[in-house]
């Protein structure tokens, strides 16, 4: 697995990310970083490829199981999804594990973007108690997204997986239509 943690993630975890690894996305690459939510701590996971998202609490001493965390929440959502376990095993393997730096800006703003979305939700419903674990994923895989194509996350991972690889693969790449695509 490749987690491109941000600079908060890093010193949240205590621990040092690669300088760089590859500019092209592979499926078993995730975005990790921390947001606060009326004094509560998640990590937002974003698969890099697709921006298919979930949260997982932050608290309590996580450093030696952050690879275990993020494999029991980011396996019960892709179930809860209804993604087979084939599909699972590839966005997910079971390591090496990388921690490297950030470098899509695209997909970090649209974290960014999930962060917001999910604060106003929870104001909306009047806290946490009136959202569960798939209202709150919800929030990000259930919004169309730019950078790739207008397409909802949860159907354009089913449509990368389906199709081995991202159907509008230059919007993926450049955050824009390519003029050759007819889209």
């Amino acid at each position: 697995m490749i987690f491109r943690v941000t600079q908060r993630v890093s010193s949240k975890l205590r621990i040092t990310r690669a300088a760089t690894m590859g500019s092209h996305p592979v499926m078993v690459e995730w975005y990790c970083n921390l947001i606060p939510v009326r004094r509560r701590q998640f990590f937002l996971f974003t698969h890099a490829t697709t921006l298919f998202s979930f949260w997982a609490p932050a608290a309590g001493p996580i450093r030696d199981h952050f690879p275990k965390l993020f494999r029991r929440y980011a396996i019960d959502t892709l179930r809860d999804y209804g993604f087979s376990s084939d599909e699972i095993a590839r966005v997910i393997d079971d390591g090496p594990d990388v921690f490297a730096k950030s470098i899509d800006r695209g997909v970090i703003g649209s974290m960014v973007d999930y962060a917001k979305m999910l604060r106003h939700a929870i104001d909306y419903e009047g806290g946490f108690q009136h959202l569960g674990p798939r209202e709150m994923n919800d929030v990000a895989n259930e919004c169309p997204m730019r950078k790739i194509g207008m397409e909802y996350p949860a159907e354009y991972l089913r449509q990368v997986l389906r199709a081995a690889g991202p159907h509008n693969f230059a919007v993926h790449r450049t955050g824009t239509r390519d003029a050759r695509s007819g889209r």
